[in-house]
């Protein structure tokens, strides 16, 4: 199972200090995650925000990093995407889900949800993706 998680669901994760959870994505060798420069460079942009810093530890973003480094598993190419979107900077997620291909974009954007499906990718939100990997008896 291919999956995105964009930027605001790492940075919840932070905030809730529920970093183990995504950790625990990790322990089901059947869910594979993927992340790209952009997203990356997304992510370094909203934890450099002081608003955003205060409210999390340094600890808490370098174990984010490390988890990152060590089990996300790259997507370098990817294709130019031409859609109309409510915002145009989350085409580039929808490029990744194409490349890899994703089955699962996991969001909490509106502006993904309302899309629902780009071709095979499912979007949803992390509480949908759980219960789905309940549904299907998978552990997360």
């Amino acid at each position: 199972m291919n999956v995105i998680l964009d930027t605001n669901i790492w940075v919840s994760f932070l905030f809730g200090k529920q970093l183990h959870t995504v950790a625990d994505l990790f322990s089901n060798p059947n869910i594979h995650i993927y992340v790209s420069e952009h997203l990356i460079s997304e992510l370094t942009d909203v934890l450099s925000r002081p608003k955003v810093r205060q409210h999390i530890s340094s600890e808490s973003i370098e174990a984010m990093w490390t988890l990152i480094r060590e089990r996300c598993l790259p997507v370098e190419n990817y294709p130019d995407v031409k859609l109309e979107i409510r915002d145009a900077k989350d085409v580039y997620l929808l490029a990744m889900a194409k490349a890899i291909p994703a089955d699962f974009i996991v969001t909490g954007d509106k502006d993904l949800l309302v899309i629902c499906k780009y071709g095979q990718t499912a979007i949803l939100t992390y509480n949908d993706f759980c219960l789905l990997l309940t549904s299907m008896h998978i552990s997360r």
